[in-house]
């Protein structure tokens, strides 16, 4: 038979041991939160000058001048503020909450010139000036404030 009093011990020890593991069941959570945040302040500032030259031609029986091609590129190029959350399924969670935030303050002064010269030609008998081509080409790309989010498989 058993007694009260080791009924009364065994009692206590399994109501200690329940309130003892209590506070780690009651602070268990199934949710999933994930906060991602990005700034970015971007300025460009490009100046690309391609010339031939300030060429002159004086007097002369046969004078000839020939310049080159002037060709001016800028390529500017801005990537900010990416952010990327994957959450595998794995049906662990009760409630998945993503917040992406994102700010993004962009400016872009892109300046491109070709100039074949400043040519001038002076007297002469024959005068022969050839000037190359002037070309001047700008790419700007942004890419700013680009979130993915992928839940599930």
């Amino acid at each position: 038979m058993i007694s009260i009093k080791k009924l009364a011990t065994v009692g206590a020890a399994a109501g200690l041991l329940a309130a003892s593991a209590m506070p780690v069941f009651a602070s268990h959570s199934d949710d999933l939160d994930i906060d991602q945040k990005n700034g970015a302040i971007v300025k460009n500032n490009t100046v690309t000058v391609a010339n031939t030259g300030l060429n002159s031609i004086g007097g002369g029986k046969l004078v000839i001048q020939k310049t080159g091609n002037a060709l001016a590129q800028a390529d500017v190029s801005t990537v900010a503020n990416k952010n990327v959350a994957v959450v595998k399924d794995c049906d662990c969670f009760d409630d998945v909450d993503i917040d992406q935030k994102n700010f993004a303050y962009v400016k872009n002064n892109t300046v491109t010139v070709a100039n074949s010269g400043k040519n001038t030609i002076g007297g002469g008998k024959l005068v022969i000036q050839k000037t190359g081509n002037a070309t001047a080409v700008a790419w700007v790309t942004n890419v700013v404030n680009k979130n993915v989010t992928v839940v599930g498989d």
